[in-house]
């Protein structure tokens, strides 16, 4: 009789574990299909490639079903978006979608080159693969010209049919005057004239070639490629390499077709400053003895020299120059307030005779 009473309450225990397991199993069961529900509901609630669209080379036109979020076009947020973007045969984007001017959800994407009759797939945020046909189509690019003695720019324009991604997108229609229009699905403006289309210029280089057997790769200088109202984005040398007087030079890429792609380097005077002025603890401005009509303040430096024996260096901010002006920020450092500098162009851009400023 006790053998017996002992064995209930264990086998009851038993099965009160056994019921528990089974009721903590299906908890768990329920949150895992729970999380799968919501990440479903995510997936679905985010943007879909409808279709996808050749430009050029470098160049994808992607419509989506609806327009994308803030983040997923932020240029701050570059290293993360290009990760959102899968594609097959080692071809990745190069910069953020940009929405197309008048579209709801057609962007402008810049890739890295893709190769002629490639069957090229693309998974967005891990979505069903799209695929479409690669092609080794450059842009038409009419002149070369040296600018300074260790850069140049190549210029296309509107009439030969080609125009720079600046004035078809939304981003920056607002400050593109009279040269903002839009293209419809096809790039054809209100006309029925079809334009091909120049994307970020981000990371992009030229080959050039000297009569003398010189070769550099020379790099695009940024936010030059729409600048001053021109499409004739900068080319800028290695670090230390002039172009040669007299020396002819071929340039050539895998992203355009130049129509005169030979020129014979000048020597061209470097710019001449003028005065500086303080801004802040970080900032300056510098004035050039006469308005340059370009953005030659682009990618340059100066080092600042202080009458504390301290030095700094200095950067032009992008995009900053107002006629002969432009700004200056200070590298990982601060200005002294009250100490006296003096600025000293890098790389020999530009010529400065006691040039001084005192900092606030």
């Amino acid at each position: 009789m006790n053998f017996k009473k002992s064995i209930v309450p264990a086998a009851l225990a038993v099965s009160i574990i056994s019921s528990g397991v089974i009721v903590s199993n299906s908890a768990l069961n329920v949150e895992a299909a729970s999380n799968q529900q919501v990440s479903e509901e995510k997936k679905q609630q985010e943007a879909r490639i409808t279709n996808i669209n050749v430009v050029n080379t470098m160049t994808l036109q992607i419509t989506f079903n609806k327009p994308l979020a803030a983040e997923d076009v932020d240029p701050n947020n570059l290293e993360n978006i290009k990760k959102q973007f899968e594609f097959n045969h080692d071809l990745s984007i190069v910069n953020v979608p940009r929405l197309k001017t008048g579209a709801k959800s057609t962007y402008i994407v810049p890739v890295t080159f893709q190769k002629d009759d490639a069957r090229y797939k693309l998974s967005y945020k891990g979505q069903r693969v799209k695929t479409f046909e690669g092609t080794d189509e450059k842009i038409e690019i009419r002149n070369t010209k040296q600018v300074t003695n260790d850069t140049f720019e190549l210029e296309s324009f509107l009439e030969d049919g080609v125009v720079d991604y600046a004035n078809v997108i939304e981003a920056y229609k607002a400050g593109r005057g009279d040269l903002a229009f839009e293209l419809d699905r096809k790039n054809r403006d209100k006309d029925g004239k079809r334009y091909d289309i120049i994307s970020s210029l981000r990371d992009r280089y030229v080959t050039v070639t000297g009569s003398n057997g010189d070769q550099f790769t020379a790099n695009y200088v940024p936010f030059t490629q729409a600048a001053d109202g021109r499409q004739a984005p900068k080319f800028r040398l290695p670090e230390g390499q002039t172009l040669k007087q007299g020396v002819i030079y071929k340039v050539t890429s895998k992203w355009a077709d130049i129509d005169n792609r030979w020129f014979t380097a000048e020597n061209i005077a470097p710019l001449k400053l003028q005065s500086a002025q303080a801004i802040d603890n970080k900032s300056f401005q510098i004035t050039l003895d006469k308005d340059p009509r370009t953005e030659l303040f682009a990618g340059r430096g100066v080092e600042l020299q202080g009458e504390d024996g301290s030095t700094v260096k200095a950067q032009y901010r992008f995009s900053s120059r107002k006629g002969a002006v432009g700004i200056f920020d200070v590298q990982n450092a601060v200005l002294k307030s009250g100490v006296k500098y003096k600025v000293v162009p890098l790389n020999n851009w530009a010529t400065a005779e006691n040039v001084f400023f005192t900092a606030k």
